[in-house]
């Protein structure tokens, strides 16, 4: 697995999500590393990580990581990463000091008793697009998460460019939404004793505002801040604002 080691400071293990690479960071890393050692993971099958058959099965990527980042350190994944960083921090609590979940969903698709997620119709729909046409379902992605956001444009813009320039395996693609389809991480949520902060895009149209205070009944601990104007990559359209929140929380 290909890691970016970047800065100076205490130790920051950072997941992209789905679809994506580290690269997608750089706004936001660039930021980070004058005051962290950022260690910037390519999932298997995405930027310069190889692919290899179950390495997105969630005890294999859990496994592999638990042998690439540091002993201890803070955690930030973004959606897929957000649950990753999750399920990682649920099973070995002792490697993780804090967590930040940037817009990511224990629960990524809705069911009965879990309706602030995105709609489950609507994910098989589009999990069912991507065999027969990759580039125009990872182009609706890319449109999905900066819909209704201020600087969509600039977002869609970065978000391409990195999809374009190195896109990830197939069998990595339908890994990752077998993923997002099947994790269920709300009872892990639930019973994480260490320090958490979910950051929303409170326009972010896959992981919906409403689902704050859905997290907050499970977890009353977790800090949750809300970035006004921003979609599902609220890291991309306001780096600063996020860096800004995430330095206060981590040296808190």
């Amino acid at each position: 697995m290909f890691i970016k080691q970047i800065g100076k400071g205490p130790d920051l293990v950072m997941l992209h999500g789905w679809s994506m690479h580290s690269g997608v960071w750089q706004p936001l890393a660039d930021l980070l590393a004058e005051q962290f050692t950022l260690h910037l993971v390519d999932l298997p099958g995405h930027g310069a990580s190889e692919w290899h058959s179950d390495a997105l099965q969630i005890d294999n990527i859990l496994c592999e990581l638990t042998q690439t980042v540091p002993t201890t350190a803070a955690w930030l994944g973004w959606s897929l990463g957000g649950q990753l960083s999750l399920a990682f921090a649920a099973r070995f609590p002792q490697r993780v000091s804090k967590l930040i979940l940037m817009a990511a969903n224990p629960k990524f698709v809705t069911s009965d008793d879990w309706p602030d997620a995105m709609d489950s119709a609507v994910f098989s729909v589009f999990s069912g697009q991507l065999d027969h046409n990759q580039r125009e379902t990872l182009k609706r992605f890319v449109m999905l998460q900066a819909r209704g956001a201020e600087g969509s444009r600039e977002t869609i813009q970065l978000l391409a460019e990195q999809t374009a320039d190195n896109v990830a395996h197939p069998e990595a693609l339908q890994a990752g939404l077998d993923l997002l389809e099947t994790l269920d991480l709300r009872t892990e949520l639930a019973q994480l004793t260490l320090p958490v902060k979910c950051i929303f895009g409170e326009r972010d149209q896959l992981v919906p505002i409403t689902l704050a205070e859905n997290l907050s009944s499970l977890n009353r601990t977790i800090s949750i801040d809300r970035i006004a104007g921003a979609g599902h990559a609220p890291f991309i359209s306001q780096p600063q604002l996020c860096a800004n929140k995430i330095i206060e929380f981590l040296h808190d």
